[in-house]
C-alpha cells in the first residue's frame, strides 16, 4: 500500500471518530457545505521519523472547519472533537498502518463570518501515522 492510501484510510477512519461525537453536522472531507456544516481535510505533510526497517511516521495536518449560525454551537462542538480525539487511548489502525497519536496544531479560532452571519472557524489536529 502506497503512503497516500494509508494516510487517505486513517484520515477517513479518524473522520469516523468525530462522526461518533455528538456533532451539530456530519464532518465531511473537503470544503465546508451551505448551512451549518463542519468538514476537513488535510494538508501538506513529510515523514519527520524514519526507521530502518523503513517504517515512517507521517504527522498529517488535518484541518477542521466548522459553520454555524450560533458561534457557541460552532465553537463547543469543534472544541469537543479537539478534546475528545487528543486524549483517546485507542485510536485506529489497517492493514500497513496505525494512527498512533492526535495532538492539537491549533485551537479552533474564529476566522470570519458570512454576509448571512454565519460564523465560520478554523482548526487543526496533526494525526501521527505510522506507516509499515
Amino acid at each position: 500500500m502506497s503512503a497516500y492510501n494509508a494516510i487517505n484510510e486513517a484520515i477517513e477512519d479518524v473522520v469516523a471518530m468525530m462522526n461518533e461525537l455528538p456533532v451539530f453536522a456530519q464532518v465531511r472531507r473537503g470544503a465546508l457545505t451551505t448551512g451549518n456544516s463542519l468538514s476537513c481535510e488535510i494538508g501538506p505533510s513529510t515523514a519527520d521519523t524514519h526507521f530502518l526497517n523503513k517504517d515512517t511516521i507521517v504527522p498529517v495536518d488535518l484541518t477542521l472547519n466548522g459553520k454555524h449560525s450560533n458561534l457557541r454551537t460552532v465553537t463547543e462542538c469543534m472544541n469537543r472533537i479537539h478534546y475528545e480525539l487528543t486524549r483517546r487511548k485507542v485510536y485506529p489502525a489497517g492493514v500497513g498502518w496505525e494512527v498512533v497519536d492526535i495532538v492539537d496544531a491549533t485551537m479552533p479560532q474564529v476566522i470570519g463570518r458570512e454576509s448571512n452571519t454565519d460564523w465560520l472557524l478554523a482548526s487543526s489536529l496533526i494525526v501521527k501515522v505510522h506507516i509499515m
